[in-house]
């Protein structure tokens, strides 16, 4: 009789380890049958979150179910990417993010608890965004020549406020820094929308950051913009200069965001997902939209982003290399 029993049990748990992978798959194929959550890892009214939750918006009547979007501010993105590193990746958990915590992260982040490409792999790239380099308006410069010679005639006086270590405008500046030969301070802030605050408010001289967040405050004379960080001017702001033609050849800092998703998400949810951002960020309506916010629709699957960051990382690896940037 024990052996009988033994043996039951030993067919029992064969079956079961069987069986599991079926439901899972069966539960991919059902997918989804709750609301999903789309973690972003800045501010709330950050260009971050801005993609978050036009990419909601669009995505819940696709699939059927709510989609929520959970800010998760802090340490250059780490706050958000790790909640998410760790949740289960049953496909009802995603995180919006780029640069500064798949790109940048490695390089500058040495005691992460979790490693960005392997733990949360990308999904899709959902869109691409210049920074602009805005002053606050009662600083007396009025182009980056003017700025790059105040910080010449005072060294380490000059501040500027970025969204965090390693974010975009972060790394914007120091490429400044670098190209001109220049000593700034750098002041992070917990998030973007406060890091464009402590510039309006005059307690940091300038800062980098992307077009949808400090265009409004442009427009309204809270801040005075001097440059533009893409390779081209925008057709948002057709009347600001890119950096290139003022004076540094090749400079370009593009932020990028994307979707990213927990190790072992499975791949059938992947694929449905980047059908549809896909088809997403084809609508003219979405082009229209992410245009007037100073973006642009920019669509890679899941191994293309891969592929990106690949090329990408080693880029802001040699930056950081140089700037002797380490961060805890």
């Amino acid at each position: 009789m024990r052996n009988m029993a033994r043996r039951a049990a030993t067919a029992l748990f064969i079956l079961s380890g069987l069986l599991l992978p079926l439901a899972a798959s069966a539960q991919a194929q059902n997918w989804p049958v709750r609301p999903i959550r789309i973690v972003v890892a800045f501010g709330a009214g950050g260009t971050a979150d801005i993609v978050a939750r036009l990419l909601a918006d669009k995505l819940s009547p696709v699939l059927g179910q709510p989609v929520v979007v959970e800010n998760r501010p802090g340490a250059g993105g780490n706050v958000g990417a790790s909640a998410v590193a760790h949740s289960d990746p049953d496909g009802y958990s995603f995180l919006m993010s780029g640069s500064p915590t798949h790109s940048v992260g490695p390089h500058l982040f040495k005691n992460l608890n979790y490693d960005p490409m392997r733990d949360v792999p990308p999904v899709a790239m959902i869109a691409i965004a210049p920074n602009l380099l805005v002053v606050n308006a009662s600083l007396p410069v009025k182009s980056l020549d003017d700025l790059v010679r105040l910080a010449r005639e005072k060294p380490g006086q000059l501040t500027y406020s970025s969204a965090g270590i390693g974010t975009s405008g972060h790394l914007a500046a120091e490429m400044l820094k670098q190209a001109a030969g220049v000593d700034m301070r750098h002041v992070p802030y917990k998030s973007g929308p406060e890091a464009v605050t402590g510039v309006i408010s005059g307690d940091v001289s300038f800062v980098f950051f992307t077009v949808p967040s400090v265009l409004p405050q442009v427009e309204s004379g809270k801040l005075r913009a001097l440059a533009i960080t893409s390779m081209k001017r925008s057709a948002v702001a057709p009347n600001i200069p890119t950096v290139a033609e003022l004076g540094y050849p090749g400079f370009e800092a593009l932020a990028w965001f994307a979707l990213f998703a927990p190790r072992g998400t499975p791949q059938t949810i992947i694929d449905k997902l980047d059908i549809e951002i896909g088809k997403i960020l084809q609508q003219p309506d979405v082009r229209k939209k992410m245009v007037e916010l100073g973006m642009e629709a920019h669509f890679l699957d899941a191994r293309q982003l891969a592929d990106y960051v690949s090329v990408e990382s080693p880029k802001w690896g040699k930056l950081l290399q140089g700037m002797n940037a380490q961060a805890k």
